[in-house]
């Protein structure tokens, strides 16, 4: 039985914790030892207690990304210029324009990142003073309007080694992760007991959340999506100005968050919905207009844009369409937007004020945040941070781990090779070996469930369907020795891992729609939380 909230007496979240876990689950507890950890999971802890978990997980994110690599410094600078003039006064060079110069490609800017992550950044670069035992270059040097900073910053990056110690500024974006994480749980009713450790330990251990580390340097994406949790959770709670706030932070560190600020705003009560969305734009306003300003109006394609809206590798259903110019800003970042605030109108007219509900609310946004993959031109592995963040904590809240969610997850790990290799400046010794045998790993594990399935007579059809996948994609003989086999285009992989994702994401939603009861009017909740 699923957990249910009660709005109209206490509220809070009511699991029948032995009950809460699905037969699709891929954990082989059972008897006794099932019951010892589901009452773990709910026994109740001490602030102590909480706090060491938050700070176990935080150990276990920082020492995998170190075991396999560390930051790596690819797209590093998107952000690493602005940070650096940002540290050292000029805020005006934060978005400086480009300019034909001898930087080498794998340092050059590209398009700039929104500003949140520069301005937090470059704060801390200056407070721990990364790189100053080289002098800066100088107002003059920068050139009139910074026509000259992007050579004369790289030349004195170079000089002061500054772009190893700035990736480990990433590390950094994980506590804002934790808190938005945190919220969200204790605002469904999981906080405070073992599922909240639980919880962050699992995700700490998740490949796509730390892949936005170790793939690319994209430490604003994990620290857009910690706000967008803790905004979530404020709205949760009815608390809608803090909601609004954090969401406009939000937007300035990663605009995916506009998915989640629209589906807000639809399913808002009429009373609130005025002062949310005041507080979203105000909050990003009190970012952005700074910048733009200083910036003499060269940030503002970063701000609405943000580094994602390029062709880079392609390769996906959208960018095979060749779609060009407005057409394609129209499709890749309005079309997503505007079919969340579609399906989050769809939910209120059918849920009402069960909307509200952990379930429905979580199952809402990860479907959002699913569609910018959906409408993406490229696909990474970090792309899917949020998703895979999004449908833990919906499993979570939900009571249990699907298997499903654990296939889909260790199937992003084996489309997208967690572990640097080959010539990226992270990369380890052992990362193409990884890649190689991962593959045999994974799929021995799943097959041991599908035999085990068939000794008792039944058949889970997504284990079937996996090994298949795999089987085809990444199969060979064991005598052979191809480290470098033909990968299949990235459109097949979006079809198979975003398709899959939606529906893991919709699924509760839609579970909650098939209720037929008269849908509660959508007003103010007074809801009990952990």
């Amino acid at each position: 039985m699923l957990p249910t909230i009660d709005d109209e007496s206490s509220g809070g979240l009511r699991a029948s914790g032995h009950e809460a876990f699905r037969s699709d689950s891929l954990s082989g507890a059972k008897g006794s030892r099932k019951s010892a950890w589901t009452d773990w999971l709910y026994r109740p802890l001490s602030d102590g207690r909480c706090v060491f978990g938050w700070f176990a997980a935080t150990v276990v994110f920082v020492g995998v990304v170190r075991l396999i690599g560390g930051p790596n410094e690819g797209d590093l600078g998107e952000s690493a210029y602005s940070t650096w003039a940002i540290a050292h006064g000029y805020l005006s060079c934060a978005y400086a324009p480009a300019t034909t110069s001898h930087i080498p490609s794998i340092a050059y800017p590209g398009p700039f990142i929104a500003p949140l992550w520069p301005l937090l950044s470059g704060g801390l670069a200056a407070l721990l003073s990364i790189g100053h035992h080289v002098p800066f270059p100088s107002r003059g040097t920068l050139g009139p309007h910074c026509s000259n900073a992007l050579t004369a910053i790289y030349k004195w990056s170079v000089r002061s080694n500054a772009a190893a110690t700035t990736t480990r500024l990433a590390y950094l974006s994980w506590p804002v992760f934790v808190g938005g994480v945190v919220a969200v749980l204790r605002a469904c009713g999981r906080g405070r007991c073992g599922w909240e450790p639980a919880t962050l330990l699992f995700l700490a251990c998740t490949p796509p959340i730390w892949m936005a580390t170790t793939q690319y340097f994209h430490p604003q994406d994990v620290v857009a999506m910690g706000l967008v949790l803790a905004g979530v959770a404020c709205a949760r709670r009815g608390a809608w100005m803090w909601a609004g706030a954090l969401m406009g932070l939000a937007v300035t560190s990663q605009q995916f968050a506009l998915l989640v600020v629209a589906l807000l705003a639809v399913i808002a009560p009429a009373k609130h919905r005025i002062r949310y969305l005041g507080a979203t734009i105000g909050a990003a306003l009190l970012v952005l207009v700074p910048v733009i300003i200083a910036s003499s109006g060269r940030a503002i394609r970063s701000v609405f844009l943000g580094s994602g809206n390029s062709a880079s590798l392609g390769g996906t259903i959208l960018w095979e369409l060749h779609l060009h110019g407005s057409l394609l800003v129209i499709a890749s970042r309005i079309v997503p937007i505007v079919i969340s605030m579609a399906l989050a109108a769809w939910a209120v007219r059918r849920l009402g004020a069960r909307v509200f509900e952990p379930l429905p609310l979580l199952s809402l946004v990860a479907s959002s945040l699913s569609l910018r993959l959906v409408f993406e031109q490229n696909l990474f592995g970090y792309y899917f941070m949020a998703l895979a963040a999004a449908l833990v904590l919906l499993d979570v809240v939900g009571g249990r781990l699907r298997g499903r969610l654990l296939a889909w997850l260790a199937l992003c790990a084996l489309a997208f090779s967690p572990v640097p290799w080959g010539f990226v400046t992270n990369s380890v010794t052992w990362g193409l070996q990884e890649r190689e045998f991962l593959p045999f790993v994974f799929g021995a594990i799943v097959l041991v469930f599908i035999v085990h399935d068939a000794r008792r007579a039944r058949v889970r059809a997504y284990l079937v369907a996996w090994l298949v996948v795999v089987g085809v994609a990444f199969g060979r003989l064991p005598w052979e020795n191809p480290p470098l086999r033909h990968s299949f285009p990235v459109w097949f992989w979006q079809v198979v891992l975003v398709g899959t994702g939606v529906a893991l994401a919709i699924g509760p939603l839609l579970s909650s729609a098939k209720d037929h009861t008269e849908p509660t009017p959508l007003r103010e909740l007074t809801v009990g939380v952990a």
